[in-house]
């Protein structure tokens, strides 16, 4: 099904991908925990997620501002993308085939529809 999405629609969901990208770029770069941890945690030996930790420092200040701004950034842009109007034409399978459509469309750059963005 080919939809005509709107570009508010659009726009908002390249800016969701784009804020989502960035929380994960930055939480690869921060420390294990965001409270300081002064002895780390040793392994126990036990289950599949059996990984000592080292001790950190936590989370700076500024470091967890950024992970608050991103955050907020991500819910508000989630929430206008899952709450707008246009999907109100929508409903059962037909809604499910177009929010999956938005995914794919936001990842074709604005106005190039001859190409898609690898995701």
């Amino acid at each position: 099904m080919a939809i005509d999405f709107p570009s508010d629609l659009l726009a908002a969901r390249r800016d969701l991908d784009a804020a989502y990208a960035a929380l994960a770029a930055l939480s690869r770069t921060l420390p294990w925990s965001v409270e300081p941890n002064e002895t780390g945690i040793a392994a126990t030996g036990h289950g599949p997620h059996n990984i000592a930790r080292p001790p950190t420092p936590g989370y700076t200040e500024q470091q967890s501002a950024e992970v608050a701004q991103l955050k907020a950034d991500v819910m508000r842009l989630a929430t206008l993308v899952t709450g707008h109007e246009f999907w109100s034409s929508f409903s059962g399978p037909e809604l499910v085939e177009a929010r999956m459509g938005l995914i794919s469309a936001a990842k074709v750059p604005a106005g190039r529809p001859d190409v898609v963005e690898a995701a």
